[in-house]
């Protein structure tokens, strides 16, 4: 369900979602999306956008985007004037959110603010987005219709072990065509690219409160042990301590 509120600048929607899924699609305004209690995924032509608490996506007016959001969560979207950007977020981008940003935007759905009250608040909020901080969380995302198909696939469900030979049969495609194309238009094979998201995406599960054993069963691996070396490897240190010693901003929740 969603409700939006009309503003001179700012329209802010509160959208409660259970495991849905937006196609791609774009906007007139710029977007501003983000999650109450667990990650959403934004994938654009550019890159694959993963969005853990306590962290927004920025999107441009104008940009092809496409949505997932898991089973249980909570997105809030936030629409700002293409005349009246904040300054310096020219590209989609994931940025620390700070819990004031809500209060802000809470404040300018109040519809009984007078003009000048409205024009502050709204002046704060682009003022707060321009001073965020970017976090690195995004993967290239290949351009060719049928590998934008497998990455899509495997952002909604990274434990999919399809080899890569079975991707490039069910893209038509040979083997050494697929591994190519992959390798030119992301900047890394697809083994690598498929361990980044499945790194990444446990890092967030982790960060969001999942237990380890829940985590390696949604990033693909058999058992608790083979995920605890990979992700050993790839940190220098284990999923329990990653999610005891790991700090993300307080997610922004918006009030009812």
């Amino acid at each position: 369900m969603t409700s939006r509120i009309r503003s001179r600048e700012i329209d802010t929607a509160r959208d409660a979602r259970d495991g849905d899924r937006w196609e791609p699609h774009v906007h007139d305004e710029h977007e501003l999306l983000w999650a109450s209690t667990d990650r959403i995924t934004v994938i654009t032509p550019e890159a694959v956008h993963l969005v853990p608490p306590g962290a927004s996506v920025w999107i441009p007016a104008g940009v092809v985007h496409e949505v997932h959001v898991p089973p249980g969560n909570r997105m809030h979207c936030t629409w700002f004037a293409a005349a009246r950007p904040p300054g310096g977020l020219t590209r989609t981008a994931v940025l620390v959110t700070p819990p004031l940003l809500a209060h802000v935007l809470n404040h300018v759905m109040t519809t009984s603010l007078a003009a000048d009250e409205r024009d502050r608040a709204e002046s704060f909020a682009l003022d707060v987005l321009a001073h965020s901080p970017e976090v690195a969380v995004d993967i290239p995302q290949p351009t060719t219709a049928w590998l934008t198909h497998v990455v899509a696939a495997l952002v909604a469900d990274p434990s999919d072990k399809r080899s890569i030979r079975q991707w490039a049969a069910e893209c038509n495609v040979g083997l050494r065509t697929f591994s190519r194309h992959f390798q030119a238009e992301t900047g890394m094979s697809f083994s690598r690219w498929r361990a980044e998201l499945r790194h990444r995406t446990a890092m967030q599960l982790l960060a969001s409160g999942a237990g380890v054993r829940g985590v390696a069963h949604a990033v693909g691996f058999d058992s608790v042990s083979s995920f605890t070396t990979a992700f050993r490897k790839q940190t220098g240190t284990t999923p329990a301590a990653f999610a005891r010693h790991t700090e993300l901003p307080t997610p922004v929740v918006m009030a009812d």
